[in-house]
């Protein structure tokens, strides 16, 4: 009672504002853009800085470290020193009452010791409060709990204010308290200590039980015994708070007290071995590395295993095919991952890992098992906000590759962008320094279990509905659960790669919205997945692609890989009407290279006296696509191929039967109207053949997949009357307004339809040309 009475004034201010909320209630609190679990992230990253790397006292003109080499330290300080700017600049917009006052105090009094410029007497006096709010508003448990580093900053106050001196009722035990620190870790630490948790001076008590409780001691039922937990003695640290408090109170100057020597220090050593009780006895953790390559590097894994808290399991398979692309690898990356999926959804805790090493992993060394120790540890630390997380990255010629990419999956092909200044910011203050942001990392990389427990399950519900769609694969969309099995044995096939693993986990992270972060310190040496993956028939047939671009283009982006899903134009068509999307890409590539070559055949035959006349949907091209592409939802092309001079079809044909045939395209004859189709009748195109006719009369010219066409006037104004080219509609005249039935498949078209509302301000466009053949 006597010390509560005591207390200064300020201290009740201080009380009443943070009484009730516990520093772990700052988990998930954002206010004015402030998100207090990053601060406090960026927090213990600043202080380690400062306190434990010597940051303010170092020379930065430092010699040369052990290798001959000039130390980064001047790059480091300046780093630092933006990274301490930051919290100034947040201060400023900290609002009074904050729903995280652990949070506020610690930022005020880091900032403010560093930079405020005052007086020792006058800085306590100004920010009396917010060290009464670390003193008697905060629980010391919870905080250290929480990750909060409230010892360091006081430990930063007391070494650079110079400390305390003791109160008159300490100096009898002064030596033995300066003793302490140099006998946490000596075994008669407890002999020494135990004493001086019954004096009347409460630093001496408070330092007492701070020393037992960093050597790792535990208080049962009153007694001290060596002891092993999970973190500091809860009781120690209770008895440690509990009697600062009451130097505290009973100082004439308030939290000064807690500054005396050597309870700072004391405190500091606290904090460092909870850090490490911790790390030792985080048993719940479960980490699963998943490799499969040429390399015998299954030693070397289980060694990360070493440096890992927690069940650590190896998934290793080495193949001994000469080839780089082995489907057995497929095959362990896939049944590993179920297994790993499985557990997780039994039991997984947020402290799960999986680390995936990269088949084009080209070289193992001691460098590569720290990286990846020191990879998962920083997601770990930021587990967060960062469920999947990877490295740059040097192939086998030593040549630095930066692996942070753009993944565009839209409308039947998927492509990999560079980003035009290398990568997304991070939007969380402190990842910004150690992390790039963007939609693929390196082939090695880690995920949350949770998250890759999804994607999995992501996986096998991709390939039910997607590879069941598709003409040939109906049957699996009915049936039992058996349905499953019948669909990976369709779609297995030998020219699976375990790279093409690592494209799917790309799709499959960007449909979930799911970022990467790549990892600025370290490297993985291994080749780009990307430069062996393939557009396999199981890749092509579970994402819907039917030309892919695996590594960014230079100048021109080149031949896709491809692999065609629809036999005829008639499904793909058919396909196109039932869901609402853009239709196949290999049907409007061969639509678009059939019209190129047989109407270059036929202008070919006579320039002067044989055009082209697009008719139907097809004069719709002029308003939608320019000259070298069809619009996307059409399935088909229309034409008349009109001469001025007497045409007779069948003998003209029979003529040109073979320059056809070695074209790749033959003919079916229905009066005067043939449908030209490829050799292997994958698409057909209606060509009404005639003449003579007055050729000068089609007097307008444009292009059509870049072949001359012709038109006159009135066809166009009848046209745009009868098709009504400002509704965007597909199948026929009656057709519907454009809308997906597919929600979510990468091909949806735009919606003009809007539940009714009619077209929005969108304007019913697609977003970029991405949709069309060459873009």
């Amino acid at each position: 009672m006597i010390a509560v009475l005591a207390l200064p004034k300020v201290f009740f201010l201080a009380f009443h504002v943070t009484a009730g909320l516990r520093p772990l209630d700052c988990d998930g609190v954002e206010e004015d853009g402030v998100r207090w679990d990053v601060v406090r992230s960026d927090l213990c990253h600043a202080l380690g800085e400062v306190i434990h790397n010597g940051a303010l006292s170092r020379d930065l003109h430092a010699a040369k470290d052990s290798k001959g080499r000039d130390p980064a330290v001047s790059y480091g300080d300046v780093q630092l020193q933006r990274h301490l700017e930051r919290f100034q600049k947040l201060v400023l917009v900290l609002p009074e009452r904050s729903r995280c006052p652990l949070g506020r105090h610690c930022l005020r009094i880091l900032v403010s010791v560093l930079y405020s410029g005052l007086p020792w007497d006058a800085w306590f006096q100004r920010y009396e409060e917010d060290l009464w709010g670390l003193v008697h508003g905060t629980n010391w448990t919870e905080a250290l709990s929480g990750g909060w580093p409230v010892f360091e900053v006081l430990f930063l106050v007391a070494d650079l204010y110079g400390g305390e001196q003791l109160p008159e009722d300490c100096r009898s035990v002064e030596s033995k308290l300066r003793a302490l620190e140099k006998l946490i870790g000596d075994p008669e630490i407890m002999k020494h200590a135990a004493p001086l948790l019954r004096q009347t001076c409460p630093l001496a008590r408070s330092a007492a039980a701070a020393a037992l409780a960093a050597a790792g001691m535990r208080a049962n039922g009153g007694r001290l015994q060596i002891g092993m937990s999970p973190g500091v003695d809860v009781g120690l640290l209770a008895q440690t708070q509990a009697a600062a408090r009451l130097a505290a109170g009973r100082h004439s100057g308030g939290p000064k007290a807690i500054f005396a020597q050597p309870l700072p220090s004391l405190l500091l050593r606290l904090d460092t071995a909870h850090k490490k009780f911790h790390r030792a006895w985080m048993r719940r953790g479960r980490v699963d590395i998943i490799y499969c390559g040429q390399l015998d590097i299954e030693e070397k894994l289980q060694e990360i295993c070493k440096g890992i808290e927690g069940e650590c399991i190896v998934h290793f398979f080495q193949h001994n095919s000469s080839q780089r692309r082995a489907p057995e690898c497929f095959q362990h990356y896939r049944s590993a991952g179920r297994m790993v999926s499985a557990a997780a959804s039994v039991s997984a805790s947020a402290s799960w890992s999986t680390l995936l090493v990269s088949p084009s992993t080209w070289t193992w060394t001691e460098d590569s098992g720290r990286d990846l120790q020191k990879l998962l540890q920083e997601r770990h630390k930021f587990a967060r906000d960062v469920a999947l997380a990877g490295l740059p990255t040097i192939n086998r010629s030593k040549i630095f590759n930066w692996p942070v990419r753009r993944v565009i999956h839209k409308y039947w092909k998927l492509a990999y962008h560079e980003y035009a200044t290398g990568h997304e910011t991070s939007p969380f203050l402190p990842l910004a320094q150690f992390w790039a942001v963007g939609d693929t990392t390196s082939g090695t990389r880690v995920y949350g279990t949770r998250t890759f427990s999804s994607l999995m399950t992501r996986l096998e519900k991709q390939e039910l509905e997607y590879v069941a769609a598709l003409p040939g694969f109906e049957a699996f969309s009915r049936g039992d659960g058996a349905r499953v099995p019948a669909i990976e044995a369709a779609l297995a096939s030998e020219n699976e790669g375990a790279e093409d693993w690592f494209v799917m986990l790309d799709l499959l992270g960007k449909d979930a919205g799911l970022r990467a972060y790549t990892y600025l310190n370290g490297a993985s040496l291994e080749d780009s997945y990307q430069s062996a993956a393939r557009l396999s028939p199981r890749l092509s047939q579970t994402f819907h692609i039917e030309a892919a671009h695996f590594l960014p283009a230079k100048g021109s982006p080149g031949r896709p890989q491809e692999h065609c899903l629809f036999p005829y134009t008639s499904l793909a068509g058919s396909f196109t009407q039932t869901h609402g999307v853009v239709v196949s890409w290999c049907t409007r590539k061969f639509l678009h290279q059939m019209f190129r070559d047989v109407g270059g055949w036929w202008l070919g035959m006579d320039p002067l006296r044989h055009i082209i006349v697009p008719v139907s949907a097809s004069v719709l091209n002029l308003y939608r696509s320019g000259e070298t592409e069809l619009f996307p939802w059409d399935a088909d092309i229309d034409a008349n191929f009109i001469a001025s001079h007497p045409v007779v079809i069948g003998s003209l044909l029979e003529e040109h039967e073979e320059t056809l045939k070695r074209m790749g395209y033959t003919y079916i004859l229905r009066g005067d109207r043939v449908v030209f189709r490829t050799l292997e009748d994958t698409a057909r195109m209606d060509i009404w053949i005639s003449g003579p006719q007055d050729v000068r009369a089609f007097d307008i010219r444009a292009r059509l997949c870049g072949v001359r066409v012709n038109f006159f006037r009135d066809q166009l104004m009848g046209s745009v009357w009868y098709y009504r080219p400002g509704e965007k509609i597909y199948g026929n005249t009656r057709g519907k307004l454009l809308h997906c039935q597919w929600k979510g498949h990468n091909a949806c078209l735009p919606d003009c339809v809007r539940n009714g509302l009619g077209v929005g301000k969108d304007g019913c466009e697609f977003p970029d040309r991405f949709v069309h053949l060459f873009t």
